[in-house]
């Protein structure tokens, strides 16, 4: 069986998935400070709200880990002790099962039958300016109390098709051309999240509209925290059944 020293090297990054009960889940992050065999690993003590996450000794964890133009790797570990490496709080893994690929993506990909918009400022045209303006005189009877705001949101509807912690894909009538940067909202969970991305990806599918990807660029903290919660518990489910 391959083990750490095969995939992972000082200083990598490494998702440690730990599930508390059935409905509470989180992902906190670690790094390898040492690898001392193939089945041996010492890692930065993880943190949560700004404090040392408390690793339970001899207890079970998932672990993941992504590695560029490979994939993204999972394994379980058994948390041998919490210690003091090099005067920084540590923790000693030790692997108990295969580390496996599980996707060739950073971020764990999920279904999401769901709907948003796109939503683009535009200026009016003069046309439209005077079709606004002759509305507004029926109401008013001084025309300088007309005041008309020459820009106007456009929406254009989707229909969400998948999800993950970097991106989304989605089915729209609206064409995009790649590195296009777009702006909009989708609902996820019964809450409406915004988000600003770049699309990657506009294809013509079998029902003549287009699948778009988009990479997500900015994400406020609690978007984000609602996207990531959402595919985590996902994911967690489909490990516990052994489909990943």
């Amino acid at each position: 069986m391959d083990g750490f020293t095969k995939f992972l090297k000082i200083a990598d990054e490494i998702d440690i998935m730990i599930f508390k009960n059935d409905k509470t889940s989180l992902t906190l992050k670690a790094f390898v400070y040492d690898i001392p065999s193939d089945s041996d690993l010492v890692i930065s003590n993880p943190i949560s709200e700004g404090n040392l996450y408390p690793m339970e000794r001899q207890y079970e964890y998932y672990f993941r880990f992504y590695i560029e133009n490979a994939g993204m790797y999972l394994f379980k570990g058994n948390v041998v002790n919490r210690i003091t490496y090099d005067n920084l709080p540590a923790v000693q893994v030790k692997l108990v099962s295969e580390i496996k690929r599980v996707q060739r993506r950073r971020f764990f990909r999920v279904r999401l039958m769901s709907h948003g918009s796109f939503y683009e400022e535009r200026q009016l045209t003069e046309g439209e300016i005077e079709i606004m303006r002759q509305k507004l005189k029926k109401r008013f009877a001084n025309e300088q109390d007309i005041i008309i705001d020459e820009t106007v949101i456009d929406k254009t509807e989707f229909e969400t098709l998948d999800l993950s912690g970097g991106g989304l894909r989605v089915e729209t009538t609206a064409a995009y051309q790649i590195g296009d940067f777009v702006e909009g909202e989708f609902i996820i969970s019964g809450n409406m999240v915004k988000f600003k991305g770049e699309v990657t990806r506009c294809e013509k599918n079998a029902s003549n509209r287009n699948e778009v990807g988009i990479r997500f660029l900015e994400l406020d903290e609690n978007t984000q925290s609602k996207i990531v919660a959402y595919v985590f518990e996902i994911e967690r489910n489909f490990i516990k059944k052994g489909l990943i």
